[in-house]
């Protein structure tokens, strides 16, 4: 049902202002580009590939990144980015300065038709846009693009340069800014992760069909050997220390305040076990070894682990309870092999 109301959003928004037909760019000079990123954490992660191509196919463009949820705050701390607006956080005065401007190049980062999207690349003035090829953006770019729908995401954003700048090379790896990390964290990585024998857990996901059961996590725990540090989101402080209270090997640990706190002690951390999740993605960005549990093909084809070491686990029919606690242990025991 949402998803029929979103084309016919999508739809009436074509059809209510000017039909843009494909052209190729006039070959002018690119001073000033605007890229509109992901909501979540780990999308934007895998998106920084784009801006790492844009930065050495034109080094002196000023980029702009312009988003609508959490995402965008990574891109504050980005050296290669002048300016970061989370539009539905931004004062009205910085909102205004964005639609009174006008950018040379518009990169619209979704695979699929999105309202909210296409009504900034709608809003936002741009002397040439480029998306990629979906029957729902047909009418609202200047270039398509065109990409598998499953091909890696990370792989896939770097393409929407090739239509200015042809031989751009292999799609660079994703990164994760270099923010600011908490002192407590600071301190209990120093403390707990020195010794290169602690393993990060994550019990969180952006999304509930994402998360394994913490009866599942409290048992798997119990079995590793190794010391644990767990991450959690806010909302799932309490049974992370629940866990650090009941099982011994699990070191408790301050609270993270930030992706950043994420990044530091998933950096640091001898591997990772998680779903797919933006930690799987920060430690792509380290090659932190990690087992990683997905819900599906799709979801693996599109945001699949790079790191070097990885073991993934697939779960059945869209249900990641249906990874059962011995698949985690083996896979795990796998990668250990590769750790030793």
């Amino acid at each position: 049902m949402r998803a029929g109301y979103r084309r016919l959003a999508c739809s009436l928004l074509n059809a209510a202002g000017r039909t843009v037909h494909p052209s190729p760019h006039d070959g002018g000079a690119i001073e000033t580009v605007v890229v509109l990123i992901p909501e979540l954490f780990g999308d934007t992660i895998l998106t920084t590939p784009l801006l790492r191509s844009l930065r050495t196919a034109f080094p002196a463009v000023e980029i702009t990144v312009v988003g609508t949820g959490p995402g965008v705050g990574l891109l504050v701390h980005d050296g290669s980015v002048h300016r970061a607006i989370n539009i539905k956080r931004a004062p009205s005065e910085e909102r205004a300065n964005l639609f009174r401007r006008r950018f040379d190049v518009l990169f619209s980062t979704k695979d699929h038709a999105s309202f909210t999207n296409l009504r900034l690349v709608r809003r936002i003035e741009a002397g040439y846009r480029i998306g990629f090829d979906h029957p729902g953006h047909r009418g609202f770019f200047d270039c398509l693009v065109e990409r598998p729908e499953q091909m890696p995401v990370w792989k896939k954003t770097p393409g929407l340069v090739e239509p200015l700048r042809q031989g751009t090379g292999p799609a660079p790896r994703p990164y994760l800014p270099d923010g600011p990390v908490s002192a407590p964290i600071e301190k209990f990585v120093a403390t707990h992760l020195a010794s290169g024998s602690t393993i990060a857990v994550n019990i969180s996901a952006s999304k509930p069909e994402k998360r394994w059961s913490t009866d599942r996590w409290k048992d798997l725990l119990a079995g590793i050997i190794r010391p644990i540090a767990l991450l959690a989101a806010p909302e799932h402080a309490a049974d992370k220390k629940c866990l650090e209270a009941e099982l011994a090997g699990v070191i408790p640990s301050p609270q993270t305040e930030s992706v950043f706190d994420v990044g530091h002690i998933v950096r640091h951390a001898a591997a990772l076990i998680s779903t797919d999740t933006a930690t799987v993605h920060i430690a792509s960005c380290f090659d932190t070894p990690v087992v990683a549990l997905y819900r599906n093909p799709r979801d693996l084809a599109k945001f699949p682990p790079l790191s070097s070491r990885n073991q993934v686990l697939l779960a059945l029919d869209d249900d990641l309870e249906s990874i059962g606690l011995q698949q985690v242990r083996e896979g795990f025991t796998e990668l250990e092999k590769q750790l030793a």
